[in-house]
């Protein structure tokens, strides 16, 4: 997601995040799976927070209190999601970017609003030259989103 080498166990929890988000598994098996990992070197909280921020609320919902604000202030789920939004701009996509937005700042993760208003419109840019109104308008409501949170701060 943000370039570094992912090891076997935050590719298993990705996994597990998008099966929970496909209705293939129960989100307890993805949030046990984290508390497992809390004594493993390597484990970065933060890291596997944005796995589950981008992949599956229902599983950040359920490790949000389980990550230190200090890991809460690493995420990068801004970055991430503004990334993402060349290839992941359909409805569904840009109301969960939202919804995620909206729970990370709820519970103490820091979003640059910024970063992710760049992201929509460099997608919008990209689609302009091809996309019909309908295929815009996700990123379109999305971009409204972040600039009424940007509003809010």
């Amino acid at each position: 997601m943000d370039g570094h080498i992912r090891s076997e166990r935050e590719e298993y929890f990705e996994e597990l995040c998008i099966s929970v988000d496909a209705d293939e598994a129960h989100e307890q098996e993805a949030i046990e799976y984290f508390e497992n990992q809390f004594n493993e070197a390597d484990f970065d909280p933060a890291q596997w927070l944005d796995i589950a921020l981008y992949y599956s609320p229902a599983v950040a919902r359920g490790i949000i209190d389980l990550v230190t604000q200090e890991d809460k202030s690493r995420s990068n789920i801004a970055e991430v999601i503004a990334d993402n939004l060349d290839i992941s701009y359909g409805a569904d996509e840009c109301a969960q970017f939202a919804e995620t937005i909206q729970f990370a700042l709820a519970n103490g993760v820091p979003v640059d609003l910024d970063l992710v208003l760049d992201g929509c419109q460099r997608a919008i840019d990209d689609l302009e030259t091809w996309a019909d109104e309908e295929t815009l308008e996700p990123l379109q409501r999305l971009r409204e989103e972040v600039l009424r949170l940007q509003g809010e701060e």
